[in-house]
C-alpha cells in the first residue's frame, strides 16, 4: 500500500474516533478478535497485498469469516458505528478528499487544485470549454491523473486554449441531481459556454442530469432552468465506464458486496479514495441502505427512470463511450486475495462496477464506442478505475474531442 493510501486509511480511522473498539495493530501484530462480537463493522487488511475488506453484521453469520482467521489478514479496526453518523459527518468525510467546486486543469491533474480564478472564468465567457466530471468515491485529481502527458491533458489544453475545468463534488453526501445544480451555481449566470464533456463512472448520471430537458421530474426541470444562460451549446460528450443506467451493485441487497469491491479498488487505485469508501461503509451501518445518494446509483432507480423518459441535450452523433468486460483471470486484482463474490460478478458482463451493456445509451453508434473486451472474449487488464491509463482510450478521446 502506497504512503497516500496509508494516509487515507489512517484518516478514515481518525474519522471514526470513539467508534473504534479494536485499535490499529502495532508492529504488524494482529489485535485480539474478542471484541468483534460487539462490532457493527470490521476493517481488515491482507498482509501481502494491502487489500482492505469489510465485515458487516448479518443474521445468522459471524462478523469475522473463517477466511479472515489466520496469518494472512490483519484486523485494522472494529467499529461500533450504528446511529453515530450524521449528514455533517458524511460531508466531513468527503471534504477530506476534496472541497466542492470548479478547478482549473491548466497546470495538470496532479498539481495543487484551487477554485478557478474569476479572471479565468471571465475569459471563458462565450467560448468552447471542456468539463471533466469524476465518479463515485473519487476526485478530479484521482480520476483523471493518468491523462497527464503530451498525448492526453496537454493536448486537450492546447485544443481548448487552456479552458479545461474539472468539477469536484461529493458523491455520497449528495445525489447526482444535487451535484448538477451545485455545478451550475459555480458557473457565471451569463457564461454562455459551448460545452464539451468528459466523464467517468457515476459522473455519467451527473452529466445526464445536467443535460436533461423537458422533464416531468421537478429536480431535473429545476436544473434545466438553472442551465439557461450558463450553457448555450452542448456538443461533444464522452462517457467512460459510465453508470448511465446505474449499477446493480448499488442495490440494497448487493451494497455490502459493492463496498468490498470499492475497498479493493481503493486500496490500490488513485481513482478512488479509501477514506471515502470507509466513510460510506460506516454510513451504511449507521443509517441503513436507503440514503438518496446511494439509491440514485442503483439500476432502475427513480433518477434513472426519470432520465430515461426525459428529453436531453445529448446528440447521439456527438456522443462517445468507453466500456470494458473484465475477467479476474490472471489480473492484478486476482492476486490481491480480495474476498468478494466472484460468482455474482461473473453473472453479468461488467468492468467490476458498471455493466458492459448499460454503459451505453440506446442511441449509441457503433463507431463511437471503444470496448475493452466483448461478451464473447473478456479481458483482464482494464477494469473500472484503469481506463485512462490505456493508450487506446487516450487516442480515442482525442479523436472524439477533435
Amino acid at each position: 500500500m502506497t504512503p497516500i493510501k496509508q494516509l487515507e486509511l489512517q484518516r478514515a480511522l481518525a474519522d471514526a474516533g470513539g467508534e473504534v473498539i479494536v485499535p490499529p495493530p502495532a508492529h504488524g501484530v494482529a489485535p485480539s478478535l474478542a471484541p468483534a462480537a460487539d462490532a457493527d463493522l470490521m476493517i481488515v487488511q491482507r498482509r501481502d497485498s494491502g487489500c482492505i475488506q469489510f465485515g458487516f453484521p448479518s443474521p445468522g453469520r459471524t462478523l469475522v469469516p473463517e477466511a479472515w482467521r489466520g496469518a494472512q489478514w490483519i484486523v485494522r479496526a472494529a467499529l461500533r458505528a450504528r446511529e453515530r453518523m450524521t449528514q455533517a459527518a458524511i460531508e466531513a468525510v468527503e471534504a477530506h478528499s476534496k472541497p466542492e467546486g470548479l478547478v482549473s486543469l491548466r497546470h495538470g491533474p496532479g498539481a495543487p487544485q484551487a477554485p478557478v480564478p474569476a479572471a479565468e472564468l471571465a475569459a471563458a465567457r462565450g467560448r468552447r470549454v471542456l468539463l471533466l466530471v469524476h465518479g463515485v468515491f473519487s476526485s478530479i485529481e484521482g480520476a483523471f491523473a493518468d491523462l497527464a502527458g503530451d498525448a492526453g491533458l496537454h493536448e486537450l489544453l492546447r485544443r481548448y486554449d487552456g479552458r479545461v475545468f474539472g468539477y469536484n463534488h461529493w458523491t455520497i453526501a449528495k445525489t447526482p441531481q444535487q451535484n448538477a445544480l451545485d455545478l451550475l451555481a459555480h458557473i457565471p449566470a451569463d457564461a454562455g459556454w459551448e460545452l464539451d464533456i468528459l466523464c467517468h463512472s457515476r459522473g455519467g448520471l451527473v452529466v445526464r442530469s445536467l443535460l436533461a430537458d423537458t422533464s416531468d421530474d421537478a429536480m431535473l426541470a429545476a436544473i434545466a432552468r438553472q442551465r439557461r444562460g450558463r450553457i448555450t451549446l452542448v456538443d461533444k460528450v464522452m462517457f467512460v465506464a459510465a453508470a448511465n443506467q446505474g449499477s446493480p451493485l448499488a442495490e440494497p441487497e448487493q451494497l455490502r458486496h459493492f463496498l468490498n469491491v470499492a475497498a479493493m479498488l481503493a486500496s490500490f487505485s488513485g481513482g478512488m479514495a479509501l477514506d471515502v469508501v470507509i466513510g460510506l461503509a460506516r454510513m451504511v451501518v449507521s443509517l441503513g441502505f436507503d440514503r438518496p445518494s446511494v439509491q440514485a446509483l442503483a439500476s432502475g432507480s427513480a433518477l434513472v427512470a426519470a432520465l430515461n423518459r426525459s428529453g436531453t441535450l445529448l446528440d447521439g452523433a456527438h456522443t462517445a463511450y468507453a466500456r470494458a468486460n473484465f475477467d479476474f483471470g490472471e489480473s492484478p486484482l486476482e492476486r490481491t486475495g480480495a474476498l468478494i463474490n466472484r460468482a455474482l460478478m461473473a453473472s453479468t458482463d461488467n468492468d467490476v462496477v458498471v455493466p458492459y451493456a448499460t454503459a451505453l445509451l440506446p442511441d449509441a453508434r457503433d463507431n463511437h464506442v471503444l470496448s475493452f473486451g466483448t461478451p464473447q472474449h473478456k479481458q483482464h487488464e482494464v477494469w473500472h478505475t484503469e481506463f485512462f491509463k490505456q493508450e487506446a482510450l487516450q487516442r480515442f478521446l482525442l479523436r472524439h474531442l477533435a
